[in-house]
């Protein structure tokens, strides 16, 4: 899954955005509402997304400084300002403190979920109906797992951890990362929560060219077989 970050004070267009956005991301795109500045900035610091579509005139901290804030952080998540403030100076104040893009309301809906994609593609985010790596291939719209041409079964959620760290083989992915991704930002899931189904996708991909290595504290990796010993397998 893809979570994205909406901060919109205004329910109905949150509302809106949330079910265009659902239907426009063939069901990968999860969409998180915030509906004020405060509880924004915090989702927007303590959560990884892929992205954050923004609003302007928000109660407690405007878009703005909660751009400014998160840019100061070191947090580089795409950020698309949406807000009905269409003068030249509050587009060039979008982007001078951090903002990657900037839409004016009312904006298309279909431009918007284009510019996701863009912004999604770039970051080897974007959901296709294939994904592989050395001999596995993993087919996203049948959820199908074939290991050299062999069908393997895995359960739901052990497929998109798989799936998760095919789309980001050979680099380290935190187990915070994992979590969110996979079973989402609101859910109470514990790193221990990864150990069984990290263990029976191993089971499956013993016969692979590829490997999961445990980096211990901090997360797993995906590579081939034979690229080093493992961490702590």
């Amino acid at each position: 899954m893809i979570d994205i970050l909406l901060i919109e004070d205004d329910p109905d267009i949150a509302d809106n955005l949330q079910e265009y956005l659902k239907t426009a991301g063939n069901g990968e795109w999860r969409i998180h509402i915030s509906d004020n500045g405060a509880d924004g900035l915090e989702l927007a610091g303590e959560t990884i997304y892929s992205l954050i579509l923004l609003d302007i005139g928000l109660p407690g901290r405007d878009g703005f400084a909660i751009c400014k804030s998160l840019r100061h952080r070191g947090i580089q998540t795409p950020i698309i300002f949406i807000t009905a403030r269409f003068s030249e100076e509050d587009v060039l104040k979008g982007y001078e403190c951090g903002g990657d893009d900037y839409l004016v309301k009312p904006f298309s809906m279909a431009q918007l979920a284009a510019k996701i994609r863009v912004f999604l593609k770039r970051q080897g985010e974007i959901t296709t109906d294939k994904i592989s790596y050395l001999d596995i291939i993993a087919d996203c719209g049948e959820r199908k797992l074939y290991i050299k041409d062999k069908e393997v079964f895995l359960q739901p959620r052990e497929f998109d951890i798989l799936l998760y760290l095919m789309k980001h083989s050979e680099r380290l992915v935190s187990k915070e990362e994992l979590l969110v991704r996979v079973w989402g930002a609101e859910s109470d899931a514990v790193p221990r929560n990864l150990d069984n189904p990290v263990k029976n996708i191993r089971k499956q991909l013993a016969v692979s060219g590829a490997r999961i290595v445990t980096y211990r504290g901090y997360g797993y990796r995906m590579e081939a077989s034979d690229d080093k010993k493992s961490k702590n397998d």
